[in-house]
């Protein structure tokens, strides 16, 4: 047993995994807190672990390379998954079990498509770990899918009484928030990440490279989480117009420094009070992207400016778009009549 760096216990067993042997390491405060873990692993080998033994080592070891808002959505369905299999030995639950867990889930809360994808997704990375380790032969959620038609459930699109008084609100405090939104459809942390020295405006670029997350309400700037969310995005003249530069953050709180959470929550609510809107900065986003839809831009193009990981997701906005289109025209047509 070894000594580290950082004052805790080191122990490496030599185990047996899928026939190869490799090196297992065993952590603890106090040497006593190793011997107890190598025990209790050598005790589990008869039997194997339990699914929330495994659940929680897989969880130890990869929540903390997670992002924020990730391990948001994560945990919930870290909870149900250990809430169904709980004390169930991990190699003996079944694909089906675990189908039946998946569509009963689905149907109590009337998951939508993105719920039911990260329930499935938690209890297939906890699975594929167990093989991993040697806790399981191989993946029963590893073939599992979705049913099919899940709904997709998309933010409601700002009325045109919003975007007009966003339009009509930027003296106001934290108008100009609201105002950058909509003419730039970045997403909350990156405009809160955002920095004068990231605004080229004579040659008409935003530089977005970074985004804000928040951990237990504390402010976190990271780049982001996806490729796509580096992006350069045109800088429109309605919002140029307005702008009047300064140096570091464009959205400080009143210290020059990052907002917190409450801070940026009470700064957004009292601006919704005074101005009377009732979407959202994302639903703000959403109208930038049917702007560039209706303006002719090809979707691919959008994807890019809007920094979506999938062009699946601009599509999704697209259709959406098209339906509210085909229900206005129907409106319209609805009453017609044919003179002669």
């Amino acid at each position: 047993m070894t000594r580290r760096k950082d004052g805790t216990w080191q122990q490496a067993l030599t185990v047996n995994i899928n026939g190869r042997k490799v090196q297992k390491y065993f952590y603890g405060k106090t040497k006593s807190e190793v011997l107890r873990k190598v025990q209790a692993y050598k005790d589990l080998q008869s039997d194997g672990p339990t699914f929330t033994e495994v659940a929680d080592e897989w969880w130890d070891q990869h929540e903390p390379t997670l992002a924020v808002n990730t391990t948001k959505s994560y945990k919930p369905a870290l909870a149900r998954a250990k809430a169904a299999f709980g004390d169930r030995r991990i190699r003996q639950i079944l694909p089906t079990e675990i189908n039946k867990f998946l569509r009963d889930f689905i149907k109590e809360i009337d998951a939508a498509r993105k719920t039911a994808a990260t329930q499935l997704m938690v209890v297939n990375l906890i699975c594929k770990y167990g093989v991993e380790m040697g806790y399981l032969p191989s993946n029963p959620a590893r073939d599992l899918s979705l049913p099919k038609n899940l709904t997709r459930k998309t933010r409601p699109m700002p009325t045109s009484e919003d975007i007009q008084k966003v339009k009509d609100s930027t003296d106001e405090p934290f108008g100009m928030f609201a105002y950058w939104t909509l003419y730039t459809g970045c997403r909350r942390g990156e405009l809160q990440a955002l920095t004068w020295e990231d605004v080229d405006i004579k040659e008409g670029w935003v530089h977005v490279n970074k985004s804000l997350y928040y951990n237990a309400g504390k402010p976190t700037v990271k780049a982001p989480k996806t490729e796509s969310g580096i992006r350069d995005i045109p800088l429109l003249k309605k919002l140029a117009e307005k702008l009047k530069p300064g140096k570091g953050l464009i959205f400080a709180n009143k210290r020059g420094s990052y907002m917190t959470e409450w801070e940026f929550q009470n700064a957004w609510g009292k601006y919704a009070d005074t101005t009377g809107i009732s979407c959202t900065p994302h639903g703000l986003r959403h109208a930038f992207t049917t702007m560039l839809f209706e303006a002719g831009i090809a979707p691919k193009d959008i994807q890019t400016i809007v920094g979506h990981a999938q062009l699946s997701t601009t599509m999704d906005i697209y259709t959406h778009i098209r339906a509210d289109q085909a229900n206005r025209v129907k409106t319209k047509v609805t009453d017609l009549d044919i003179t002669t």
